[in-house]
């Protein structure tokens, strides 16, 4: 006998109890098709052990689906938090505008005073004059 066939046949007869092992010691013995009937007995066994494998890995993918679609609906609401997100910020930008192009005026108007200042001493100094506007 091959060794994975009698690996096989071991491992089943070692999962059934002890009413079904009696029950196919008795067709092995007593009928002249018992081989026969213990490959269709241990057929049906292994096929009933698949199907009940089948069945946990069919409960054990649903719960993985379920929990990854519930993963992807929140991944999906950060996305949506994203856009709401840019949405105010733009129209955040679109306020500042004002305030840039207001602020830049007044700067302009700064270095332009700083520039033509005649009470400050450095910049009498820089054209030559007297850092003294009156004589003494």
């Amino acid at each position: 006998m091959d060794q994975p066939l009698a690996a096989t046949l071991l491992k089943i007869l070692s999962a059934m109890d002890a009413g079904s092992l009696s029950f196919l010691v008795a067709l092995v013995t007593l009928t002249p098709m018992g081989l026969v009937l213990l490959i269709v007995v241990f057929w049906l066994i292994e096929d009933r052990r698949r199907r009940a494998d089948l069945s946990r890995y069919q409960k054990d993918m649903d719960r993985i689906l379920k929990a990854y679609g519930d993963d992807l609906r929140v991944v999906t609401g950060y996305y949506k938090d994203n856009v709401k997100l840019v949405e105010a910020y733009q129209s955040l930008a679109t306020s500042l505008h004002d305030q840039v192009v207001l602020n830049t005026q007044v700067m302009q108007r700064l270095v332009d005073s700083i520039c033509s200042n005649q009470f400050c001493p450095a910049a009498r100094i820089a054209k030559g004059e007297s850092p003294m506007k009156g004589g003494f």
